[in-house]
């Protein structure tokens, strides 16, 4: 019971960020609106994790069949890859690398912004003049 609860949770911010998306002529698509009323929610202690966390795990655990859809509909397009594949391939090379290193470049910035605010105090040496 605590699984279709808890599925019934998240398609209600789910319906709620489309609806938010829809109504309010906002940039972002509904599900991701969703997502962070979602979080919102959870930060704020309106909706308690164990309420929605055996649903999130159990589609999780099957997200491989939400992309089903997907692949049947590349699958159709075949023959339009097949004619001009290099930017296809291009973007499947340069993508992947663009996000690392993009990735790795702010990952980088955090931690030297982190080390440089927490600098550490040394100690003063206990000499005295007379040495």
């Amino acid at each position: 019971m605590k699984i279709v609860n808890g599925i019934l949770i998240l398609l209600v911010f789910y319906g709620v960020g489309t609806l938010a998306s829809k109504w309010l002529h906002i940039p972002l698509p509904g599900n991701l609106i969703g997502m962070l009323l979602l979080t919102l929610a959870l930060y704020k202690g309106w909706i308690r994790m164990d309420w929605v966390e055996q649903a999130s795990n159990l589609l999780i655990r099957h997200m491989l069949l939400f992309f089903v859809p997907i692949i049947a509909g590349v699958a159709s397009y075949l023959g339009f890859f097949a004619d001009d594949p290099l930017p296809i391939l291009l973007a499947l090379i340069s993508g992947p690398f663009l996000v690392m290193i993009v990735t790795g470049k702010v990952v980088q910035w955090y931690v030297n912004r982190q080390q440089n605010t927490k600098k550490p105090v040394l100690p003063q040496e206990g000499r005295s003049l007379d040495a």
